[in-house]
């Protein structure tokens, strides 16, 4: 746990103590790069399409687990999108620098923000390390050739920079707060 979220466990009554080390416990976060294949090439116009990618996390922090620094991971997904914009969902398989591993489900949507197309991804760790745990990810795709979006036979792959974390790194401090109703 962060120093913060110890302080405040301390200073909380028994109900909310418990509501914050379950908040804290199993969490994750990571930044590395990602490289991803589309079949067929992305397109301005929405497609069905199916893609397999692969990551490279190379600056892990966990709160659970220190020896986590980093971590490798592929997935395989499909949906209907474009390069603009779509959704598509999948399953993704993390290997873990402490030899355990991680298969979680997932849920994406494309947009585009300030000229970059954006794949917004969350799900639910289905299997192995941080198993239950919520998880997201945002990948922002940078692709050498942006034009290839226009063809006919599309953009075939792309790759960017990833963040992904599992649970939450912050702790959910709101339990603290004296003027929400205990719920029991």
């Amino acid at each position: 746990m962060t120093g913060v979220a110890l302080l405040a466990t301390a200073l909380a009554p028994d109900a909310a103590r418990a509501h914050m080390t379950r908040q804290a416990v199993g969490t994750v976060a990571c930044a590395g790069s990602q490289t991803v294949a589309y079949s067929p090439g992305l397109t301005t116009r929405s497609q069905e399409v199916t893609i397999h990618g692969t990551s490279t996390l190379t600056r892990c922090a966990s709160s659970s687990d220190p020896s986590i620094t980093a971590a490798r991971s592929s997935f395989h997904a499909s949906g209907r999108f474009s390069c603009v914009s779509g959704k598509y969902s999948g399953t993704r398989k993390v290997s873990w620098n402490n030899g355990r591993t991680s298969t979680m489900s997932f849920n994406s949507v494309v947009s585009v923000n300030a000229g970059q197309s954006v794949v917004a991804i969350k799900g639910t760790v289905t299997d192995g390390e941080f198993s239950g745990q919520k998880w997201s990810a945002a990948f922002t795709m940078f692709t050498s050739r942006p034009q290839s979006c226009t063809t006919r036979e599309g953009l075939p792959t792309a790759a960017g920079q990833l963040l992904l974390t599992v649970g939450s790194v912050v702790p959910d401090l709101s339990a603290l707060d004296p003027t929400r109703p205990t719920r029991h």
